[in-house]
């Protein structure tokens, strides 16, 4: 049975059921299909249906059908003859994916996409057409209707008649089929709901994708009300239509039918509501979306078949939203979603990123899929990623050359490596000198002009990947919000980040809840789009930070502000997880202490190096020996004398040895008056130690902190309490009792959530902080009586604690920063727990926080009793569970081959090991280059072998790097001349970014066919600066409205559209053209035609001027 057959069998199957069902989205009321008698020669196909779910009509709750003696006649039967059964419930409309119900075949997936964007739904063109089984082909001129939705026909016989050859396109299915006659590739139009097709064949081979990608947009839209002239009846197909044969493909049926489960679940999807034209299918945001009240979080269920079939339904299991095809995806696809986004923490986005070597088409736009803990969302992150293409490239042996990697289960003859592309941004401030014109309806005349509430957005090729708060009543917006994106593409994206103001009734919203859009719509808040800062990275040196004011541009050129933002985008080269063995295998060595013989090298890099030491130990289950062999090193002391440690270590083994002399003894007794001041200051520094420790914490703990601080922490910034209680920061001196009352209530409140949690700090912490304690008493126990509690306290207060309560942002209890009053009273909890910690009182230098010595001499045998509560675990080391969710994907990496495992994170915490080594390697060398006190020949043995394997590695990475360098140059000058990839690429990024920023209207149905952006006027030249809203896509954009006739769009479409290839892989344009030298000779990467465009187009409009005036007579947005 072939996939069509499939899918009719799967649409059939709800039409039969008359009955609304719970969680059926299937509608009985729809119409039928029915000719439309306007000519004899085509038959008319009407499509009711759509992909996967019909949206259904709730029931009507008023009859008013019959007439008023009806209702006379029939009100007593009525009432008396009451309906038995429970009435259907409301049915919602099922939630709206970017993706198609069944994936479709296609040589180039990422062209497709392309011309979805582009096309959005419009075509014209020579076709030929078959409504009939074994029926005459029918040819002529084919359009697409835009205000009816209509697919419209004229033979050119006897005047131009337009004859419908389908009435409604929304929501038809459309396949790419192979007919058995000459007739070759065909599109087959189904209605969903008839189970009747038409079969479409482009004259000219060129224009079969341009075909396809236009009717992919209508197949995505639901089906509007239709209404027959004929009058006949709709409750059945016609009796003259003959179930047509089935020309689809049946492997991918036949192969989903026999795959196996690997897992099932519950997840939550990001519904875009339902969109009305096929523009907005390809361009409307994918994000937020204030213009929409129907943008949510929506609960579906999910299975995951070993095919690599990522199936969507509906919460009920009734139908089936997407069918995703995970290996078709490059892995990089499969991301996280920064958590200021789509306000949830645990988000996954798949974008339609497709490899190289992919055959079908299912997403084509981002879809973020949000998981309810951390454990569940590593599971299926891991899980997404196992079945998609992972992104390798070798150095071949034999020819000395960079290849993709294709073949994944046999071994490599060469060096395989990956590129790994990390962006990192921090948004800082924001300075607004320009007024804003705002639309009439917001007002607000009265006050500054400037005054606003400020948000920004950072924007990676036109997607939003980061938000920071929003900032009320200021023109001089400060967010300090930083974000790293990383598993990029190896393209380089366009980078951006958008200034808008909020508009609206804020004061509704809590300062927590204002940035949540989970909230419903008051219908009052709009973000206006201020201007952008475009970032060029192609100008910026790789692994440099570059901090400065750049200059936000609205949409006519002109400066509106300034914005301080910090850039950092590298590039690193991964080789082979075999490479790195030697060197993992020394540092493994604990009992040598190598790493911190390299962090005493390189001691400007020591936090750094402690993330890197940490997450290389984590992998290989190791982390907490090796921080324990670290306690040793830390408490020894480097310059602590031989005798003291034999007589500690002499203890710790329960020995009888002893100093040898009296004299010895005496050195002892001397030195003793010295230990409790070292004492005092035990793990105070910053060391290797403290600095993993810390790291470690952070990374374990994370929920522990979530768990007892967030609500409270939550519920004193909601307060906002005034609790000054310095005299020289207070107003009203008469005012200090009752802060101080206040004080010690809110200390006390958050003492007793952190008392109570002894036991449900994560066993790894507690047995190394336990270790910690009984190294630290065996030195100084004798001396120092309190030690084997502030040792603790010193990193469980001093660097986990305490630092979450004076910043909840960082740690993320709080999305924002704290209101100022909040903010103080918290650092004054902070400084009251951290006496308490560390076993003092307030005294001379702090004398105005005296009166908090009563709250530390109450507590201050309850805080030893929580110390003794969390140490008290056995003394053996226990081996810490894994959770149950981690066998399906450990099983699942136990099936892929060693290359298809390159890059695969670890669990849990989705560790990319390789990725660590090779950092390791780079900044080691980098860093001790830098060092004048670093000499390679005063090394240890131990640093110096793991110093000539550094070299080593970095030769090989090196190697790598450059062969890929010179691919990049020539293939950047092999397409000198050929513009049209870009021109494509950037019309369809322009157009989206614009739609999903722009403060006007996005979309009209009756929009004529002009090109995006044609309606937009040339701007005087002049010099623009160099760092510009997106200023250099302009010309790109004008080049699409002057070279493609919408109502003929093939001349140069057609001819060029075929050079568009894969805009993933910069390498797959340049080796794909070489291998296949003379078939595809101007093919070439996007990626390269990006970087060097920005050369060329110094002069041009902005995107946010290029639309603006094509949209000024808008005044609704449907989406």
């Amino acid at each position: 049975m072939d996939g069509a057959l499939a899918l009719r069998q799967q649409t059939s199957n709800t039409s039969t059921d008359h009955r609304h069902r719970v969680g059926s989205f299937s509608s009985s009321g729809s119409q039928s299909f029915m000719d439309m008698d306007v000519r004899t020669q085509p038959n008319v196909l009407e499509s009711v249906g759509y992909p996967s779910v019909a949206q259904t009509r709730p029931a009507d709750v008023n009859i008013s059908a019959s007439s008023s003696k009806e209702k006379k006649s029939s009100n007593r039967r009525l009432i008396k003859r009451g309906s038995s059964r429970p009435t259907s419930p409301l049915v919602s409309p099922a939630p709206s994916v970017d993706s198609l119900p069944l994936p479709i075949p296609t040589d180039d997936a990422n062209k497709i996409l392309l011309l979805m964007k582009t096309l959005c739904g419009r075509m014209k063109g020579e076709v030929e057409y078959q409504s009939e089984p074994n029926g005459p082909w029918h040819s002529g001129t084919c359009y697409i209707d835009e205000d009816r939705g209509s697919l419209l026909f004229d033979s050119g016989q006897n005047g131009p008649f337009h004859v419908p050859l389908v009435a409604d396109l929304r929501g038809c299915r459309v396949l790419p089929v192979e007919v058995p006659d000459d007739k070759g590739k065909c599109l087959e139009v189904l209605n969903n709901k008839m189970g009747v097709e038409l079969l479409l064949r482009p004259i000219l081979v060129d224009e079969f994708d341009l075909w396809l990608a236009s009717l992919l947009c209508w197949q995505q839209l639901r089906p509007t009300a239709v209404r027959f002239a004929n009058g006949r009846s709709t409750n059945s197909p016609s009796s003259s239509k003959t179930d047509m044969r089935r020309r689809g493909s049946s492997a991918a049926t036949s192969s989903s039918k026999d795959a196996a489960i690997i897992k099932v679940g519950k997840i939550a999807v990001w519904d875009k509501g339902t969109a009305t034209s096929p523009r907005a299918i390809v361009k409307r945001p994918s994000t937020r979306d204030l213009r929409s009240g129907y943008t949510s979080w929506r609960r579906v269920s999910c299975i995951l078949q070993d095919n690599g079939e990522f199936k969507l339904m509906t919460e009920n299991d009734v139908a089936v939203l997407s069918i995703i095809e995970l290996s078709q995806l490059s892995r990089c696809a499969i991301q996280q979603l920064d958590r200021s986004v789509l306000e949830e923490e645990f988000c996954i986005a798949i974008f339609p990123i497709y490899s190289s070597s992919s055959k079908q088409l299912s997403i084509f736009r981002p879809i973020y899929l949000a998981l309810d803990s951390r454990v569940l969302f590593e599971v299926w992150f891991v899980l997404l990623r196992a079945f998609a293409v992972p992104d390798l490239y070798g150095l071949e042996a034999a020819t000395d050359q960079v290849t993709e990697v294709r073949e994944f289960d046999k071994e490599f003859d060469g060096q395989i490596f990956r590129l790994e592309k990390t962006i990192q941004i921090r948004v800082t401030e924001a300075k607004i000198r320009k007024p804003i014109p705002l639309p009439d309806h917001h007002g607000h005349r009265d006050r500054d002009p400037l005054s606003g509430n400020y948000l920004a957005e950072v924007i990676l090729d036109g997607e939003v990947r980061s938000r920071t708060t929003t900032q009320t009543d200021t023109t001089n917006p400060f967010w300090r919000e930083f974000a790293q994106f990383t598993e990029l593409p190896t393209t380089l994206p366009y980078l951006s980040v958008i200034l808008k103001r909020v508009e609206g009734n804020l004061e509704s919203f809590s300062h927590q809840l204002q940035a949540s859009f989970g909230l419903q719509k008051t219908g009052n808040l709009t973000e206006v789009l201020c201007g952008s800062v475009d970032i060029p990275l192609d100008k910026l040196e790789r692994a440099k930070d570059h901090e400065q004011w750049f200059q936000i541009c609205d949409e006519k050129q002109e400066s509106i502000g300034s914005m301080f933002v910090k850039v950092n985008h590298d590039e690193l080269v991964v080789l082979g997880t075999r490479d790195y063995e030697s060197l993992s295998e020394l540092l493994h060595k604990f009992s040598v202490g190598l790493t911190s013989q390299i962090a005493l090298a390189i001691p400007s890099a020591m936090r750094r190096l402690a993330e890197l030491f940490l997450n290389i130990f984590q992998v290989s289950g190791s982390s907490s020996e090796w921080l324990m062999a670290l306690v040793e090193e830390e408490i020894d002391g480097i310059g602590a004398q031989n005798s003291m440690k034999r007589l500690r270590f002499s203890r710790r083994l329960k020995s009888n040895e002893s100093s040898n002399s009296a004299s010895d003894r005496d050195q002892l007794v001397r030195d003793m008056k010295s230990l409790a001041g070292e004492a005092n200051l035990l793990f105070r520094g910053n060391s290797l130690l403290t600095q993993a420790l810390e790291f470690h914490m952070r990374r374990l703990g994370k929920e522990f902190l979530e768990d007892i601080l967030a609500d409270k922490i939550a519920e004193i910034n909601e307060l906002n309490p005034d609790c000054e209680v310095d005299p020289s920061r207070i107003q009203h001196a008469d005012e200090i009792q009752s802060h101080w009352s206040e004080l010690i209530r809110l200390t006390s409140e958050v003492w007793e959530c952190i008392s109570d949690s002894a036991t449900k700090l994560p066993l790894e912490l507690r047995q190394i902080l336990k270790y910690v304690r009984a190294v630290a008493e065996d030195r100084y126990g004798d001396f120092l009586r309190t030690v084997n509690y502030t040792s603790v306290s010193g990193f469980l207060f001093l660097r986990f604690i305490c630092p979450a309560i004076l910043n909840p942002k960082l740690f993320g209890l709080l999305r924002d920063n704290p209101r100022p009053r909040a903010q103080r009273t918290l650092t004054l909890i902070a400084k009251g727990l951290q006496a308490l910690a560390n076993l003092s009182t307030f005294g001379k230098k702090e004398s105005w926080m005296e009166p908090m010595n009563k709250f530390l001499g109450i507590h201050r045998q309850p805080f030893k009793d929580y110390i003794d509560q969390m140490c008290s675990i056995p003394t053996e080391r226990n081996v810490v569970a894994v959770p149950a969710s981690y066998s399906t994907p450990i099983t699942i990496l136990g099936r892929l081959s060693p290359i298809s495992r390159e890059g695969f994170p670890s669990l849990p915490y989705l560790i990319d090991h390789p990725r660590n080594y090779a950092a390791l390697v780079k900044l080691w060398l980098e860093s001790s280059r830098k060092s004048t006190s670093t000499d390679p020949s005063d090394f240890d043995a131990e640093l110096a072998e793991f110093h000539l394997i550094c070299i080593e590695l970095q030769r090989r990475s090196d190697e790598c790097l450059a062969r890929v360098e010179v691919l990049r140059l020539a293939e950047d000058e092999s397409i000198a001349t050929e513009d049209i990839t870009e021109t494509l690429e950037k019309a369809a990024l322009v157009d989206s970014v614009n739609l999903s920023y722009a403060n006007q209207s996005a979309w009209v149905e009756n929009d004529p066919y002009h090109a995006p952006g044609s309606s937009g006027s040339e701007p005087d030249g002049g010099d623009q600066p160099s760092f510009r809203n997106f200023g250099r896509e302009g010309g790109a954009l004008r080049a699409v409205s002057d070279s493609i006739d919408i109502s003929n769009p093939i001349g140069t479409i057609r001819a060029k559209a075929s050079h568009v290839r894969n805009p993933r892989s910069f390498l797959h344009g340049l080796i794909g053209g070489k291998k296949e030298k003379g078939k595809e000779a101007g093919s070439s990467s996007p990626s390269t035609v990006r970087e060097k465009s920005r050369d060329k187009e110094e002069k041009g409009r902005s995107i946010l001027g290029s639309f603006s005036e094509s949209w000024q007579s808008d005044t609704s947005s449907r989406h």
